[in-house]
């Protein structure tokens, strides 16, 4: 497909009270979108849209479920019947779940199923409709992860949701091009979001872990991370591009080529780290000693405040809808 004059007109973004969606937002807001932002955190949607009018945009907060199919089907046509057929949406909302594939809850596989895969499908399948019914074209983002061609043990849960949400985008782009809509899978490595916090990992941590954890990659996030605002402005210009595949970060721009051309090498090394014994590490550092230095260690490690994350525990964003 051809590029095109990229004219934001009417944005929707799910998951954008938060990160790399918040970010989204701000950035169709500064070209002129008048963006729906929508998030299962009302407050954080009203603080985002609050924030988009401020600077003189437009912007309007919805509450969204994305994992509720029929809140999903009903918003979309609110969305239509209140502002008019979106020309871009950005499907964004995603929580985390790892551990041994053995060990992880079904219901948490349902979860992340239903987030991180089934809401991008639904999302596509009812604002697409939209689309084509209209006429005019449009653009459909789906915000997957490195992990959709990075793959690595003890990460199936989330992986195999994110490498669906770019083969299915794949599939939607040849199939919606002669509708003259595009199709972008969004590949972000480590950006400053509040996705940690959504963390499950119950095949492996107990409870007092999981917060150290959580805590520990909350901060490598704010202090190693791309800005959610950064990974917003290169999402916009993927969409004017009309790029199919957009790796943000120079560990996904690295990973995606490499396993495209040297997939032997990169199932080598992840087989290699999966032979290590998880459980036997993990109980390692389960003692009260190795606790209370692990503790320490993250209470030593600086926190990068105003870089995307809301504070060093999480408390300030606990939804799921706003996790990515």
């Amino acid at each position: 497909m051809s590029k095109k004059p990229f004219y934001p007109g009417l944005a929707v973004v799910t998951g954008a009270g938060s990160g790399i969606g918040r970010g989204t937002a701000k950035a169709l807001a500064a070209l002129g979108a008048e963006v729906i932002v929508a998030d299962i955190d009302l407050d954080s949607a009203k603080d985002a849209a609050a924030e988009i009018n401020s600077r003189r945009g437009t912007a309007f907060a919805y509450r969204l479920d994305v994992a509720d199919t029929p809140a999903l089907e009903a918003f979309a046509a609110q969305v239509k019947a209140t502002h008019g057929v979106p020309d871009v949406v950005v499907n964004n909302a995603g929580i985390l779940v790892g551990g041994p594939l053995i060990d992880v809850p079904l219901r948490d596989f349902q979860r992340i199923t239903d987030i991180n895969l089934m809401a991008m499908i639904h999302g596509c399948r009812v604002f697409g409709a939209q689309m084509v019914e209209r006429g005019r074209g449009g653009h459909l983002v789906n915000v997957a992860s490195m992990a959709a061609f990075a793959a690595a043990p003890y990460t199936g849960p989330y992986s195999i949701g994110k490498y669906a949400v770019k083969h299915f985008s794949d599939c939607l782009r040849a199939e919606f091009a002669q509708h003259r809509i595009g199709v972008t899978a969004i590949c972000p490595g480590l950006i400053a979001t509040n996705l940690s916090n959504s963390m499950k990992a119950d095949g492996i941590l107990d409870a007092e872990q999981s917060e150290l954890t959580r805590k520990l990659m909350l901060k490598g996030q704010a202090l190693f991370g791309m800005h959610p605002d950064k990974a917003g402005q290169l999402i916009v210009r993927a969409v004017r591009e009309n790029r199919a595949v957009e790796p943000i970060r120079p560990e996904a721009r690295i990973a995606y080529p490499l396993t495209r051309f040297a997939p032997g090498l990169v199932r080598f090394v992840m087989t290699q780290a999966g032979k290590r014994d998880i459980t036997r590490l993990r109980d390692t550092v389960a003692g009260p000693q190795a606790i209370a230095r692990v503790e320490r260690l993250v209470d030593r490690i600086p926190f990068r405040s105003g870089n995307g994350t809301d504070s060093a525990d999480g408390t300030l964003n606990t939804k799921v809808g706003g996790a990515v």
